[in-house]
């Protein structure tokens, strides 16, 4: 692909980005895209193909809440201690990974904040991709750490709980630097931050009773 080539399809992408993030998917034509892209509707077709593709590209931008690299293969058998540990370096990766993603991901993250808020939940897509990885982690996790807890839906919580705590350290970035009166969030900071979401999660299911 040429240089001409690759700067428009980017620009297409960001525009998509930006669109679905402030509409959501379903209201958004190719249209819509090729206008706020100063494109031509065929140059979408041309890079993409159909919509469809184009949000599956958008949503790729977007890291999945996983751990890449670490064999968890054992969840189902660790002690509820191990389980607490556990916990403490997932949420510590997540939060970490949430305060690196940099301004040139804005984009990115504008469609992250839609998906995440968005009523009637998720879209398929982007849920397979982002965040179904360490949600089922996180699940078997919250199992082993309280093993007597055999209602599904309430381990889909618990999990979703840690998930959207450690999303919204990027999404209220500005409010969080605000009150803290800082300019940037350094590494101290986020594992200041996991280590608050871990131990109140683990202090919280201590206190469950079902």
């Amino acid at each position: 692909m040429d240089s001409d080539n690759a700067e428009l399809k980017g620009r297409l992408l960001d525009a998509a980005l930006q669109l679905f993030a402030e509409r959501g998917q379903d209201r958004v034509s190719l249209r819509d895209i090729a206008t706020e892209a100063g494109a031509t509707h065929g140059s979408i077709r041309h890079h993409f193909g159909t919509k469809e593709n184009l949000y599956l590209e958008a949503v790729m931008q977007i890291e999945p809440m996983d751990l890449p690299g670490r064999d968890w293969s054992d969840l189902e058998s660790i002690s509820p201690e191990e389980g607490a540990d556990r916990l403490r370096v997932m949420v510590k990766d997540f939060v970490s990974y949430q305060v690196r993603i940099g301004a040139d991901r804005s984009a990115a993250l504008g469609l992250l904040r839609a998906e995440v808020l968005r009523d009637g939940g998720p879209d398929p897509v982007f849920y397979k991709r982002v965040i179904h990885p360490g949600h089922e982690k996180l699940k078997r996790i919250m199992k082993a750490i309280r093993p007597d807890i055999e209602d599904e839906q309430v381990l889909e919580i618990l999990a979703f709980n840690v998930i959207f705590q450690c999303v919204m350290v990027r999404i209220g970035r500005g409010i969080i630097l605000k009150r803290l009166r800082k300019r940037t969030l350094t590494r101290k900071d986020a594992d200041r931050i996991a280590h608050l979401i871990s131990e109140l999660t683990l202090a919280g299911l201590q206190e469950i009773d079902l």
